[in-house]
């Protein structure tokens, strides 16, 4: 039963060490059953310790389940792709595309140089003043270096800068282009633009509203595509389906996404399923990546799919292109020991690599999510990986978990009531054991 009460923690609550927190957490919840399991999952100090290092008022850590997709074939490389989500479907989904796909070759891809924008934004500058830091962009190039730590020495550094008028509020825009190299690049992108803002005013006559970052990206881009055959994607189906007319329905469905925004967000939910399941693995900023990619869909006013998937001499061709701007050094990225060995699993890629990989792993989700909508719909496999869900929920344990879930399955009925008939049954001796 729901009583709809929130709980309030005390004043001073940030203050407390872990150990503290944890017990004053406990004691405003009660000993419910889902503490116990909390606690049970969220006790290893060392994790309770990492967790109070990142974030403010940590009582803990939320397990994410994390797993691998296997068999992607990248530019000739076999990579076996870490992924942390929740939703039971999505690691299985991007498997079986990545077999698919490398059976008529495997995924190229490519990426752009890393490069991120800070932004400096005035108010009160004039015409002039703007015209006059425009023609100073050698010497805030030349001042801003000092301020970017080892980025020049390891190849990165200031790109430009362009000088702009916001037409609504007349609020002036500078734009500081930075190649951040293998880094994500947001501590080193704030620094350079507070550092680098002093002389802007000075130059430009106006005074600083605020110095931030740009998470749209829009220079630091990710591209994928792969070509499958008819012959191969007819088999596809589990029934000799006709490949030629798989690749016309999957073609007109990714037609609708981008011609109807509503159908559009989900078409694109779909391919973020992977690229933030590895960003979430990888410890990237999972956030950033899906705001960059939504405002990349919606760049020309209208929103639209962020793959195209196309009919081409007889095979099904796709390909994605979105701003990626995953970052291998730095940050919690090298900070987490998760995502240290999800990066070795990869073999250590550089921030570029990393980007190569995530496009081919969005658009590997995509093809799966779109073969199961055009043939037999997104349920049936959905249910199938969701059934041991249920068969947990209503009590299962051990061996019960399979045996539930697979009776579920094999009769094709989903539901905590039929969950709990089942495991009823196996308890019993009444249901097949040899699961």
């Amino acid at each position: 039963m729901h009583d709809h009460q929130p709980k309030t923690l005390p004043d001073g609550f940030r203050k407390l060490d872990p150990a503290s927190r944890r017990d004053r957490f406990r004691t405003v919840l009660g000993t419910e059953s889902d503490l116990d399991e909390f606690e049970s999952t969220g006790r290893d100090e060392s994790l309770v310790e990492l967790s109070n290092l990142m974030v403010e008022s940590s009582i803990g850590y939320a397990p994410i389940p994390l797993g691998v997709a296997h068999g992607f074939l990248i530019d000739g490389i076999k990579y076996d792709l870490p992924m942390a989500t929740e939703e039971p479907s999505i690691i299985a989904a991007a498997s079986y595309a990545a077999r698919i796909v490398a059976k008529g070759g495997g995924f190229e891809s490519r990426a752009t140089e890393p490069v991120m924008v800070t932004q400096i934004f005035l108010e009160g500058a004039t015409d002039e003043g703007l015209e006059r830091l425009s023609d100073a962009s050698l010497r805030i190039g030349a001042e801003i270096q000092p301020l970017l730590g080892s980025l020049p020495a390891r190849g990165g550094g200031f790109r430009g800068m362009t000088v702009d008028r916001l037409p609504k509020t007349g609020i002036a825009r500078v734009n500081l282009a930075i190649d951040v190299r293998d880094a994500m690049g947001a501590n080193i992108l704030n620094t350079a633009a507070e550092g680098i803002c002093p002389l802007v005013e000075e130059l430009s006559g106006g005074k600083r509203l605020m110095c931030i970052l740009s998470n749209a990206a829009t220079d630091r881009r990710g591209w994928a595509r792969c070509s499958i055959p008819f012959s191969v994607l007819g088999g596809t189906t589990g029934a000799g389906g006709d490949g030629m007319e798989i690749a016309r329905r999957i073609e007109m469905a990714t037609r609708v996404a981008d011609e109807d925004s509503s159908r559009g967000v989900t078409h694109n939910k779909g391919i973020m399923n992977g690229i933030s399941a590895l960003a979430l693995a990888t410890f990237n900023d999972c956030r950033s990546i899906e705001a960059a990619a939504h405002g990349w869909a919606a760049r020309d006013g209208r929103y639209r799919s962020l793959s195209s998937w196309r009919v081409e001499e007889g095979a099904l061709v796709g390909e994605i292109e979105l701003p990626l701007s995953f970052g291998a050094v730095g940050g919690a990225a090298a900070f987490h020991p998760t995502s240290r060995l999800a990066l070795r699993l990869l073999g250590n890629p550089g921030a570029q690599t990393l980007a190569r990989i995530a496009a081919s792993l969005g658009l590997a989700q995509n093809f799966a999510a779109l073969l199961a909508l055009v043939t037999g719909g997104i349920q049936r496999g959905h249910m199938r990986y969701h059934a041991p869900r249920i068969a947990y929920m209503a009590g299962a344990r051990g061996t019960e978990i399979a045996a539930v879930a697979q009776a579920m399955t094999l009769e094709k009925r989903y539901s905590m009531h039929e969950a709990e008939s089942l495991l009823e049954k196996f308890r019993v001796g009444q249901l097949y054991r040899g699961v």
